[in-house]
């Protein structure tokens, strides 16, 4: 009888310790909840609003769009200084241009759009935009340049030509002032961010610069723009690798985090009551 007992006993015992188990597994988190600081350092973008759902299940996709970024200017930016005779102002990029900056970027984009981060969609589609539209006016196929040419079909020519290089140049003033916009944009983000459009906006008044330079046949100053344009863009590349390295390091989940200059709190966060108490309700559950 007390055999019995004592069976039916560790009979109990093991159910419970199982229910306790099959518990304890079904209460592996699946998501986590970012604070503030975190989702800035993270998305390159203010919280401004309660973090989506989606957010917290999916992959961050900033780190791509960061990583086909610094592969397509640290090249550029190399050939533009003309290192080791490095020549034709990115011709030799078509490839990277078209399928890392661009398609990479545009990707991001989209990602960022579906996540709901307006700021990092717009910065990541017009610059992926600006890379599609720079590659297509070095291939022949478009015929952008080869009318500028004096056979009208030559588009190496017609990329040489002071007929090309004034009406080209308006692009890069362009872009320079959408950099100026992002870069005031970004000082609600990190110092490095900021730093970035900075040297990207120097970079477009540079090339504007030499374009219409050597459009009037000043090839030594125009030269001398060309090299400036190159070695801002080459610190803007090195400024995102550090921005990769941090977001990666972030996402493994390295016992240290590097610093990025967080500009947050010099801006006062523009967020509803009710939404705001949330973000920091979340924040603190995610501190326990």
């Amino acid at each position: 009888m007390d055999s019995d007992r004592s069976q039916n006993t560790e009979k109990k015992e093991s159910i419970q310790y199982g229910e306790s188990t099959g518990h304890a597994l079904s209460t592996i988190p699946t998501s986590v909840t970012l604070s503030p600081e975190q989702f800035e350092k993270l998305y390159l973008t203010p919280m401004t609003r309660r973090q989506p759902e989606l957010a917290k299940r999916v992959g961050n996709p900033t780190p791509l769009a960061l990583g086909g970024f610094v592969i397509t200017t640290t090249p550029i930016s190399c050939c533009l200084m003309a290192w080791r005779g490095a020549s034709g102002n990115g011709v030799a990029f078509i490839g990277p241009i078209v399928f890392l900056g661009g398609l990479l970027l545009l990707i991001t984009s989209i990602l960022e759009f579906i996540l709901g981060n307006t700021f990092p969609c717009v910065v990541f589609g017009t610059i992926g935009g600006f890379w599609f539209a720079f590659a297509a006016t070095m291939i022949p196929a478009f015929n952008a340049a080869a009318p500028y040419s004096p056979s009208t079909t030559d588009t190496a020519a017609g990329l040489s030509s002071a007929g090309f290089m004034n009406t080209y140049a308006f692009l890069f003033i362009t872009m320079a002032v959408l950099m100026l916009i992002f870069m005031i944009c970004a000082t609600r983000t990190n110092v490095v961010y900021t730093a970035i459009f900075l040297t990207l906006l120097v970079v477009f008044l540079l090339l504007s610069s030499a374009y219409w330079l050597l459009a009037e046949g000043n090839v030594s100053a125009g030269n001398k723009c060309v090299k400036g344009a190159g070695a801002s863009l080459f610190v803007a590349s090195l400024l995102g690798f550090y921005l990769l390295i941090v977001q990666l390091f972030e996402a493994m989940g390295f016992p240290f985090h590097l610093p990025v200059g967080d500009l947050g709190a010099l801006w006062e966060r523009n967020v509803p009551n009710g939404e705001m108490r949330d973000i920091e309700e979340s924040a603190a559950a995610e501190q326990k």
